[in-house]
């Protein structure tokens, strides 16, 4: 069973600092050069001095890794930095519009003890890649710090969880700030020791299936066991985490659209000659190729060109059965894995583990196309969002969707409270 945890978080000292929105910042992996530029010129106290970007070309790496520890000892000892001197978890709630409707994630920060992936409790849903592992690994090797919460998703159906946290978000929140993309972040904190533990026998059945964060999850377990024999309650053996109902209703999935590049013989007729075995496709044009495709049904993907664009989907699922057979149904119907299994692995010929070389993903629809415009990428793949129900089997079966399957919005805020996992 999970085993979650209250602790002693450390937070900004808003004594300190007048504007909690000038030191926040969006997750590692979401950060551009452009936007820890933008962050660095915010404030010389912003977050992302600690938690870095996923971009290491150009950078320094290991000067980083030392800055990061630097500022987190000289920003404790100048009390930019406070620490709550009783255990807690806190209520984290995210308000934001999308699609012109408003929404409210509800979810709560905690710990979790440190379990195997797949192996117990707590499930992946995605593949991971080797150089976000290696990188996360030497930051929190030399700070000692778990900076970044991993977002987990939980099942209750009846709300029973929510409806107790609910009780104490009712007064005005611990900190409150809005980020550059104009989604709200409130936090509460709840250091009494009954709600925490029934909020813990609630959750002592479930199952956590991690929605974003499978490199830090792995870093942290990877990082527990090289630490070797060490205590039971030792801080390293838990890792920071946010959980949220994945019935929650503001739980929203985006897709994430693939870019391609580096297909040295690439022809538009040959591709078209090879998709037309497992695929109908119909032409449409930059203007419409957005409707068309969120009025198809599963098994549909947009294919974007500066010279052209269709709607391609998937004559037959037996298809995927004969070439699947392995994997369940679950997975056998995710548009991911249809779009991998048969147009990048099988009509592109790009193999997983050259995926890296060919592949990157793209959140916005008109900056994937925007981007190949610019010629930037040779083409793009468009996609539907995968549904939450669709994570949930498919880990549950303990099967990895290919990386970047889904997209949960909006992405937790760094900066809210962190851990030290340097024990005594």
């Amino acid at each position: 069973m999970p085993e979650i945890k209250a602790f002693k978080g450390i937070r900004y000292n808003l004594e300190k600092l007048t504007n909690l929105a000038d030191v926040i910042c969006q997750p590692y992996d979401q950060v551009t050069n452009k936007m820890e530029r933008a962050y660095k010129n915010r404030s010389p106290y912003n977050f992302i001095r600690l938690v870095l970007t996923k971009y290491c070309e150009g950078h320094n790496r290991q000067r980083e890794y030392r800055d990061a520890r630097r500022y987190a000892e000289t920003w404790s000892k100048e009390e930019i930095f406070t620490g709550d001197d009783k255990d807690a978890i806190y209520p984290y709630w995210q308000e934001f519009t999308i699609n012109k409707t408003e929404h409210i994630r509800k979810g709560f920060i905690c710990l979790v003890r440190l379990e195997e992936l797949g192996k117990g409790n707590i499930l992946p849903h995605e593949k991971t890649l080797s150089k976000p592992k290696a990188d996360r690994s030497n930051l929190l090797n030399i700070t000692k710090k778990d900076f970044e919460p991993v977002f987990l998703l939980y099942t209750d159906t009846k709300n029973r969880v929510n409806d107790l946290l609910e009780k104490y978000c009712k007064d005005k929140p611990l900190v409150e700030a809005k980020d550059e993309n104009k989604i709200t972040h409130k936090l509460w904190r709840i250091d009494k020791t009954e709600p925490i533990q029934e909020i813990a026998g609630l959750l002592k059945s479930s199952v956590f299936v991690i929605a974003d964060g499978h490199h830090r999850y792995e870093t942290a377990f990877n990082y527990s066991k090289e630490l070797g024999n060490i205590k039971k309650d030792h801080p390293a053996n838990f890792k920071m985490i946010a959980l949220v109902n994945i019935e929650d209703p503001g739980l929203v999935i985006l897709p994430t659209h693939r870019l391609i590049k580096n297909l040295d013989d690439f022809s538009l007729a040959g591709f078209l000659e090879k998709t037309e075995k497992s695929f109908d496709i119909r032409k449409t044009d930059k203007d419409n190729i957005i409707n068309d495709l969120a009025e198809a049904e599963s098994g549909a993907f947009g294919f974007y060109s500066p010279q052209t664009a269709y709607i391609l989907r998937l004559k037959s699922k037996k298809t995927m059965e004969k070439l699947l057979a392995d994997h369940s149904k679950e997975y056998r119907t995710l548009d991911v894995a249809i779009l991998h299994t048969l147009l990048i692995e099988d009509v592109l010929n790009i193999k997983p583990e050259n995926i890296e070389e060919h592949v990157r993903y793209e959140r916005g629809v008109r900056d994937a196309m925007r981007r190949v415009d610019n010629n930037a990428f040779q083409f793009c793949f468009l996609l539907n969002p995968t549904r939450s129900e669709q994570v949930k089997k498919v880990a549950q079966n303990k099967e990895r969707m290919p990386q970047k399957s889904t997209d949960f919005f909006p992405k937790l805020i760094s900066g809210l409270v962190f851990y030290d996992v340097a024990g005594e």
